[in-house]
C-alpha cells in the first residue's frame, strides 16, 4: 500500500499534565482523567502516570490499527475496567504481522516494567517497517 499523503496525528489520551522534572511522573489523585479504553491498569488503580502508561495506551492504538475496530466497542465502563485490571487483553487479529503483534503484546503488558521504553519501542517499530513483507505471519492469540 502506498503511504504517501497519510498524516499521523498524536493525542494525549486526556493525560496531559505538567510533569515534575525531579520525579518524571504525575499522580492522578481524585479520578481517572484519561479515556478509559486506552487507560493503563496503573491509571485505573489511580497510581502514578509514567511514560510506560503512555506505551500501554499506544499499544491500544496499535491494536486499533491491526483490528480496524474501536477497542472495547459496546462494552460498559465497568466491564472494561474489570477486564483490564484482571490482566485480560483484546484478541490480536490472527492476520496481524508477527512483529507488529509482538509489539502490541509487549506494549500492553500488565506490569509497566515489562513494557518497552521509548528507545526500545522505536527499534521495534523500525523492525516492523523493515519486515513489512511478513504480513503472512500470524499473531499469537
Amino acid at each position: 500500500r502506498n503511504h504517501e499523503g497519510y498524516l499521523v496525528k498524536v493525542c494525549d489520551f486526556g493525560l496531559a499534565n505538567t510533569r515534575s522534572e525531579t520525579e518524571g511522573q504525575t499522580k492522578i489523585n481524585n479520578a481517572v482523567s484519561s479515556t478509559l479504553k486506552w487507560a493503563a491498569p496503573e491509571i485505573l488503580r489511580l497510581q502514578r502516570h509514567t511514560d510506560k502508561s503512555d506505551v500501554y495506551s499506544l499499544g491500544i492504538v496499535y491494536w486499533e490499527l491491526a483490528a480496524y475496530e474501536i477497542p472495547y466497542d459496546r462494552y460498559e465502563d465497568g466491564i472494561i475496567r474489570a477486564f483490564v485490571l484482571a490482566g485480560d487483553r483484546l484478541d490480536i487479529p490472527k492476520t496481524t504481522p508477527f512483529n507488529f503483534a509482538a509489539m502490541i503484546h509487549k506494549s500492553w503488558a500488565h506490569d509497566p516494567d515489562k513494557r518497552p521504553n521509548s528507545p526500545h519501542l522505536i527499534e521495534m517499530i523500525k523492525e516492523c517497517m523493515q519486515n513489512h513483507c511478513e504480513f503472512r505471519n500470524c499473531a499469537f492469540s
